[in-house]
Formats: structure tokens, C-alpha cells, sequence
């Protein structure tokens, strides 16, 4: 999970690191008075990609009407392909000297990382150089020691500093992190280090263990979740029997895809997006899920506010999973139970495995029955080519689409 600068800041600040005074705003009006209470400030756009220095989503300002005028330009901005729903607006430091300090697994080790240089381009500018980059492989059971980090900081010529990469370890390890990060870390002109800035990675799997440090609810890029997301991962969580919703993404597109299994997953979306079709809904169930789980997931994924003119249900040769409970009870359920689906939408099925044969024999009788548009596809169909027919099927629903007449209203509009 990737926090946010303001979030791995309090970490920072808990663990014993001196951080500018500051303040998360999510408007202008909430920064009024910030410029009389610190003086001048930075204005730093909160989104979980780097390089924002570069995109002029950090603003220094001397003055109200300067910092009314940055956040006006950053919130609601798009960054990085991220929405700026808040920034940070904290005193500028009187600063001395630039340097980088992180933690982070280099291997099954956690690996101390100093630099004598800090700031944007810092990794650029040590590899060009070829120097100024130290790093201490730590062992987990010992822990990063006095003497060490003493050790460190002065051959890297950060003077004072060994205290801040002994708290930087040990919030690296009490948070179940997998990147800390401070660049830059600022030794400002009065002789204290401050951090600048804040990159914080969490495992997800040790999530358990960290509710202390209350923290939304997350998607595994770090986003937070939208509401369809957020159903899907409670779906997931309503039973511990296989997956289903875990991973779920809203899309612009207009195929929903369901698909089964790690590496098909990823060859099918692939495929898919190479041969020109365009998923608005990506998501995956796997590991034996109830049918139940996988009911709730499809009808979720139907939620889409967007038009779907295809449905992919796409997977490999299951080894354990119940093919027939996940198609009939699952997929079939949810689409049953979705109000005023419209069955001309194209369902193209490409699975095999565990009962996939009673499977297939019952979903021909409810397209007989019910009158559901179903292809049926097996492993001789190669995932590429189920692309390729789901796209012309999408293809084809939308231009029957397009083709029917307006309502009268429509056309007088």
C-alpha cells in the first residue's frame, strides 16, 4: 500500500523525525492564515506518483493571494493520471544542505540507502556520477545498531544524522514497510534535519497488524477505492473460500471482463487490449470461490454506469475450481438477478475444468430457455482469438444499438 507524503509524514513524526509544521487542505479556503502562521510556504499537490516538482505540483508562495491562486491550479488537477483531492501546505525550510536517506529490501535484506546528494533527480545524478550512494545491508534479528548507522552517516558526510536513520529503521520495521523513504532529508541552516518529503510503502499482507495507524482503505496501487472497488473488495472479504473481487477495476470500455487465474488473467487483458478492445470492467475470481462470491462479483461488475455491449468470461483449465457452481450458481446467477439485463449483450464463455462439460450442457439449455446470447468456448479456443470474438460481438451489439430507432422525445430534444 503507498501512502500519501502527509500520511508517511506522521509516521515519520511518530517515529521521532522532525517534519515541517503543516497542514492537509482540500480547498482555499482551508489554507487562510497558514502565510501568517508560518511564513512563506510550499504548496504540494498529494498524489502517490513522484516527479511532481517537475509538473509544477509544488509551489512556493510568499503570500495568501499566492497560495489561494496554487491550490486553485492543483486541486481537481489531473496528475499522473490521479485526481489532486488534496495538498499540503507547510512551512518553507531554511535549507542547508540536500540528502537522501531510505530503507527498503534489496533481496531478503533490509538495506539502509544514504546520499551525500537529495532532491529531484537524485537517482539520475548518482548513477551519472558514480558515486555518492552508500548502502548497509541490515540483519533483521540484530536490527540497524548505533555504531552502524554512526558509521554510515559519516561516510556519507551527513553529519548529526545517525539518530534519523535509527528512527527511519525502526518505523520500517514496526509499520511492516517495504519502502521509507526521505528525499529529500534537509539539514537546515540552524543545524537541524528535517524531512522534506515522504515516500512510504506498506505490505499489504501485514495490513492485519497495522490497524493502529488508521489508514483508508486502499487499492494495491494505493488509490483509494471507488464505490464499485470497494463493493468488490467487500465481496471478496464476506467469505475466506477463494477470491472474488480482490482485484476489480473500473475502466473506460465497454466489455466486462471476468476472468479466472493469475497468468490468464493478465494474457487475456493483454490480448485484449492489443487486438483493440477496450474492458470496462476488469476483474478476477479464483482459488474455489462459492458460487455465492461470485454471484455477488458479476452483479457488482454490472453496476457499471457505462454501456457494456460484451461480457468475457474468460479463464484457463481449472485444476480445483468448480467450474459448473462458478458459471451456474456464479456468473449465470448474477447476470439472472441483475434487474432489466439486457440479454442480447454477447456473453462469450472461455473455461475448462471441473464439471466444465455438465456446465456447458446447462448454460445451452438456459440459452434455449431463457433466451441469453452465450458462445461456449473450450481450450481449443486460444485466448487470443476468444478476443478477438468478444470484441466483434461487441462491435456488432453496438451498432445494433446505434441503429434502433430514438423514442420520440429523443429525437425532439
Amino acid at each position: 500500500m503507498k501512502l500519501y507524503e502527509f500520511e508517511g509524514k506522521r509516521l515519520f513524526q511518530r517515529a521521532g523525525i522532525a517534519i515541517p509544521p503543516g497542514k492537509v487542505v482540500s480547498s482555499a479556503a482551508e489554507a487562510r492564515g497558514l502565510i501568517a502562521e508560518y511564513g512563506d510556504v510550499m504548496v504540494k499537490a498529494q498524489v502517490l506518483s513522484g516527479r511532481r516538482g517537475k509538473a509544477n505540483a509544488v509551489i512556493s508562495c510568499t503570500s495568501e493571494e499566492q497560495v489561494d491562486e496554487a491550490l486553485r491550479s492543483l486541486l481537481g488537477r489531473k496528475l499522473y493520471g490521479e485526481t489532486v483531492q488534496q495538498a499540503l501546505v507547510e512551512k518553507k525550510l531554511d535549507i542547508a544542505q540536500e540528502v537522501y536517506a531510505s530503507v527498503t529490501y534489496v533481496g531478503a535484506s533490509p538495506t539502509m540507502i544514504v546520499s551525500n546528494r537529495g532532491g529531484m533527480d537524485v537517482e539520475t545524478a548518482c548513477q551519472d556520477a558514480q558515486q555518492g550512494v552508500w548502502k548497509q545491508a541490515v540483519n533483521v534479528r540484530r536490527g540497524l545498531q548505533p555504531a552502524m548507522a554512526a558509521e554510515l552517516a559519516e561516510r556519507a558526510g551527513l553529519d548529526g544524522a545517525a539518530d534519523v536513520l535509527l528512527q527511519l529503521y525502526r518505523m520500517f520495521v514496526d509499520c511492516d514497510a517495504t519502502l521509507a523513504e526521505i528525499n529529500p532529508l534537509v539539514r537546515t541552516r540552524d543545524g537541524r534535519w528535517v524531512a522534506a518529503d515522504a515516500k512510504v510503502e506498506i505490505d499489504e499482507d501485514a495490513m492485519f497488524r497495522q490497524g493502529h495507524l488508521n489508514l483508508p482503505e486502499r487499492l494495491s496501487s494505493g488509490r483509494t477505492p471507488s464505490r464499485l472497488e470497494q463493493l468488490a473488495l467487500d465481496n471478496d472479504r464476506s467469505d475466506t473460500r477463494g477470491a472474488a473481487g480482490r482485484m476489480f477495476y473500473e475502466l473506460d470500455g465497454d466489455i466486462v471482463v471476468l476472468a479466472s487465474g493469475g497468468g490468464t488473467s493478465v494474457e487475456a487483458l493483454d490480448s485484449l487490449c492489443i487486438l483493440g478492445g477496450k474492458p470496462a470492467i476488469f476483474t478476477e475470481y479464483s482459488g474455489n470461490p462459492t458460487p455465492e462470491k461470485v454471484k455477488g462479483l458479476t452483479k457488482i461488475a454490472l453496476m457499471h454506469p457505462g454501456p457494456i455491449n460484451a461480457i468475457w468470461v474468460v479463464g484457463g483449465r481449472a485444476n480445483f475450481t468448480d467450474v459448473y457452481e462458478t458459471l451456474i450458481g456464479g456468473i449465470m446467477g448474477g447476470i439472472r438477478e441483475t434487474p432489466n439485463f439486457d440479454k442480447s449483450i454477447p456473453i462469450l464463455i472461455r473455461r475448462a475444468g471441473p464439471r466444465d462439460e455438465e456446465a456447458f450442457a446447462q448454460l445451452n439449455k438456459i440459452q434455449a430457455e431463457e433466451g441469453y446470447h452465450l458462445f461456449l468456448r473450450g481450450m481449443a479456443t486460444s485466448v487470443a482469438d476468444s478476443a478477438r470474438m468478444v470484441i466483434h460481438q461487441a462491435k456488432k451489439h453496438r451498432e445494433r444499438n446505434q441503429r434502433k430507432p430514438q423514442p420520440a422525445s429523443a429525437r425532439s430534444a
